[in-house]
């Protein structure tokens, strides 16, 4: 295995366990069967190592073209279109299928050391898309496509981050399983409609 991947590997491992804060570049280069120094060679800081495991996780993925396509076939195919044919779930099956990521974004929130920038590729894409959105009338005008893709990813994470407190307090009578599905069909109605132009 290339030494870059191995010490990204290593990296990941550690930092799930412990947050950033609580990782160690020598604990990481421990792990990765490297020395200190090589590490740095590849990455600079422990946050700019931090940055590329969470993109790299993104990457492999396909996070990016996922969610481009998912706001073109909006354009292309309409809002209930979307919704009813669930694309709107992207992110959210994303953070489903990689709990490595929702532990390390938890660890981040919790420690506020830094923002964690994504790929400069997929925001200003996904950004720009939603803008030919608004010109074309499909979503709205009033409310800035920034916010509207924060909101999207904060209703999203809590789910993964909360969804035990959140059950624990809706009680027995409900089906867990299927509630994480329900949840996200309730995000496209409110989300995707709140969102759309005037007809």
């Amino acid at each position: 295995m290339d030494t870059r991947e191995s010490i990204l590997d290593a990296a990941e491992e550690v930092f799930v366990e412990r947050g950033f804060s609580g990782a160690s570049i020598k604990r990481i280069a421990e792990s990765a069967g490297v020395a200190k120094s090589l590490l740095y060679h590849y990455f600079p800081s422990k946050k700019d190592l931090w940055q590329e495991v969470i993109h790299r996780r993104v990457r492999q993925a396909g996070l990016p073209g996922k969610l481009l396509e998912t706001v073109a076939s909006v354009s292309r195919d309409g809002l209930e279109a979307v919704r009813e044919g669930r694309k709107h779930t992207t992110y959210f099956e994303f953070m489903r299928d990689n709990p490595q990521f929702v532990r390390m974004l938890a660890w981040l929130n919790a420690e506020r050391e830094f923002p964690c920038e994504p790929p400069v590729d997929m925001k200003e894409g996904v950004l720009d898309r939603l803008a030919e959105l608004q010109e074309k009338g499909i979503f709205r005008k009033d409310i800035d496509p920034r916010v509207f893709v924060i909101i999207f990813m904060a209703v999203s994470e809590v789910w993964f981050m909360s969804s035990d407190r959140i059950k624990a307090w809706l009680g027995e009578d409900i089906d867990r399983d299927g509630l994480g599905e329900e949840y996200m069909d309730a995000v496209g109605k409110i989300l995707l409609e709140g969102m759309a132009g005037r007809r």
